[in-house]
């Protein structure tokens, strides 16, 4: 198996923090899609590694969590459950979600 291949996707923070997600989440992100998936073939789609420069940690563990959840639910024809954010980290959550097109 080589690297691009790999199950598994590592996302950097700014301040250094790593979270190493399953790479069908890590694809809910239409930004992080085009890093590993795209016709170009980016440095990130062959390290299976991508440094977020302006996305501190503690935002970056709330997208990785909601990334699971969108994987988890995708297509669910149940009630989907609230997506519960701290109220200190929504403003930049937000910004960070348009950003990775989530």
């Amino acid at each position: 198996m080589t690297e691009s291949d790999s199950e598994y996707v590592k996302l950097i923070s700014s301040d250094g923090f790593e979270f190493v997600i399953h790479r069908e989440a890590a694809i809910r992100s239409g930004t992080i899609k085009n890093m590993l998936c795209g016709p170009v073939q980016f440095r990130e789609s062959v390290d299976n590694e991508i440094t977020f420069r302006d996305i501190k940690a503690i935002i970056l563990e709330i997208v990785c969590r909601y990334l699971y959840y969108k994987w988890q639910y995708e297509g669910s024809t149940t009630e989907i459950p609230e997506f519960k954010i701290e109220p200190e980290f929504v403003l930049e959550t937000l910004m960070t979600a348009d950003f990775l097109e989530c």
